[in-house]
């Protein structure tokens, strides 16, 4: 426990905070931190280190552990930022042990989740000197607002055999789950005279029956473990002052997609017919993994071995494995931790959770094929 204590404190205790897309400032903001002190703990450990920048200050971590089998490879990614530290009641970065409780900003998505790997994956090195397959260890940049890290990885034309995607999962494994959409729809006008609005065209009033189709659209498709798309309008903003006649009015908008949904359709889905532009600003894959296929058999045989039992399940978030899966990976999400404490106001995990999937990650490890 000592071990698991000293390393997730050292990953919380080094702010991560995703900076939205801007430029990293200040020593709180990036993933530049995390991806140094990571390299330089998996170097130290034997690993093959890759940093790749995909953008100003927000670099990609792989780490490379050659197995006996070098033509197998097994992926085990967790990503390195965290949500912003607002309205937080705890020290963010200044890790609590309480009743058997880590607390801080990442601790449980997914700083808890990555001890878990790194645990598991010392073990064997440790037990064995050598994995059975190659092990490769990502640590993306930017999944919390777009999962570009993951997308970039899969761009680079890296590929392997299976992939784990490290989050609070209560140690079930998740098999499929929802993607998501993020645009910005807007709509032009023509600017005049409050006096004369008739000299104009007013582009909120063009966003009216937009918004107005959005809710009420209605999808047929439904999934028997995901349920319906949903699709959330969640900000709005139009015109420079009550006096003119506004020129432009945009939206923001959330739509979940369901495995077998496109990028293309949906966008198609949400400009309609209307005299509407659409630009996605994120997206998230969704993920629908066979219970039969290898990396669902290696983490559920893992689990029955360790915990007696395996569960798998569904959930209605996005993650990293979309990226994955669409590049033609199996993948599965798996790790310690609740995802009702991520995000939170005084977010932790369990000690003895992260203590369970270090076994359980070290028994993947040892029987991957």
């Amino acid at each position: 426990m000592n071990q698991i204590i000293e390393l997730l404190s050292r990953l919380v205790a080094c702010p991560s905070i995703n900076p939205k897309n801007l430029a990293p400032t200040g020593l709180l903001y990036g993933e530049a931190g995390m991806v140094e002190l990571l390299a330089n703990l998996l170097r130290d450990w034997g690993g093959q280190i890759q940093i790749n920048e995909i953008a100003p200050g927000r670099p990609n971590l792989l780490a490379c552990f050659p197995g006996k089998n070098p033509n197998r490879s097994l992926l085990l990614d967790a990503h390195t930022d965290v949500v912003a530290v607002e309205g937080m009641i705890i020290p963010p970065f200044t890790p609590m042990i309480r009743d058997g409780k880590l607390y801080g900003r990442g601790a449980c998505d997914t700083k808890g989740p990555m001890v878990a790997i790194l645990l598991g994956l010392r073990r064997v090195l440790d037990e064995q000197g050598q994995p059975p397959v190659t092990i490769w260890f990502a640590g993306t940049c930017n999944e919390e607002l777009g999962a570009t890290g993951a997308a970039a990885l899969m761009a680079s034309g890296f590929r392997a055999d299976m992939a784990i995607i490290a989050e609070p999962t209560e140690l079930k494994i998740i098999h499929a789950h929802k993607g998501a959409l993020r645009a910005i729809l807007e709509t032009t006008g023509i600017a005049a005279h409050s006096s004369t609005p008739q000299l104009g065209v007013n582009a909120i009033y063009k966003m009216l029956p937009v918004i107005t189709r959005l809710e009420k659209m209605i999808f047929p498709a439904t999934h028997p473990k995901l349920g319906a798309p949903t699709l959330s309008v969640g900000t709005i903003a139009g015109g420079s002052q009550v006096n003119i006649v506004p020129a432009s009015c945009r939206i923001d908008v959330d739509r979940r997609l369901l495995p077998g949904e496109t990028r293309e359709e949906i966008v198609h889905q949400l400009t309609g017919n209307e005299d509407v532009m659409c630009t996605v600003t994120e997206f998230y894959p969704p993920l629908e993994e066979s219970l039969d296929s290898p990396v669902a058999g290696l983490v559920a045989a893992a689990c029955r071995r360790v915990l007696g039992r395996a569960e798998f399940s569904a959930a209605p978030y996005a993650t990293n494995a979309g990226a994955y899966k669409a590049a033609g990976i199996p993948a599965v999400v798996f790790g310690p931790g609740s995802i009702a404490q991520a995000h939170t106001k005084d977010e932790f995990i369990e000690l003895s959770a992260v203590a369970q999937a270090v076994n359980l990650f070290a028994e993947i490890i040892q029987n991957a094929t």
